[in-house]
């Protein structure tokens, strides 16, 4: 195997199984060769135009930022108003990714990333959305308005108007299966919006 038929077998083989974000150590896994030979590998697939160096150890193989967004970090998935316009809830084009995740905040201001911490019990809510040759993981939009009241992201107007747009049983259903702290809260301002106690 030559080295350039190498460099792009490792990058089909990737998007294969779906990964926008790959790093050296899974490239050295798929040649099954040390780590260090994934490291050099990483480099001439950035040298060559075939990946994107995103961070220390991160690469991305797809042009598609919402795969990108939710495949940086693990886990995370996007939400807030990124997935509420992915949704159509919302019109106004966001500034940035929004995503939420288990681990620390975090933003990625070269990136225009942003990850907000959530309680692992409130870590549910999003699906795997196809992405060209990858995929996201996207918020309901009901589940988007949720972790923005656990964040505090919105206004009493903003979910006022956010609310009329997605469906109000669903939204209820969401927010009782969050048992942690601040759910009854989470709860109390959902029903205030959905009239329904």
């Amino acid at each position: 195997m030559t080295k350039k038929n190498s460099l792009y077998s490792v990058r089909e083989f990737a998007l294969s199984a779906g990964k926008a974000v790959i790093t050296p150590a899974e490239i050295a896994n798929i040649l099954g060769k040390p780590k260090n030979i994934g490291s050099v590998y990483a480099a001439r697939l950035v040298k060559k135009g075939l990946a994107r160096r995103l961070l220390r150890g991160k690469l991305s193989l797809v042009d598609d930022d919402f795969a990108i967004a939710s495949q940086l970090i693990n886990p995370a998935y996007i939400s807030l108003d990124s997935a509420l316009l992915f949704h159509g809830v919302i019109q106004q084009i966001t500034k940035g990714i929004e995503c939420v995740t288990t681990v620390n905040s975090i933003k990625l201001e070269r990136l225009g990333i942003v990850y907000h911490k959530i309680p692992p019990s409130l870590f549910y809510g999003y699906n795997r959305v196809e992405r060209g040759q990858s995929f996201a993981f996207m918020a309901e939009p009901e589940k988007a308005l949720i972790d923005g009241i656990y964040l505090g992201a919105y206004t009493k107007e903003k979910l006022s108007e956010y609310s009329s747009n997605v469906s109000k049983k669903r939204l209820l259903e969401l927010a009782r299966r969050y048992k942690g702290y601040g759910s009854r809260n989470i709860i109390r301002v959902i029903g205030s919006l959905t009239r329904i106690h």
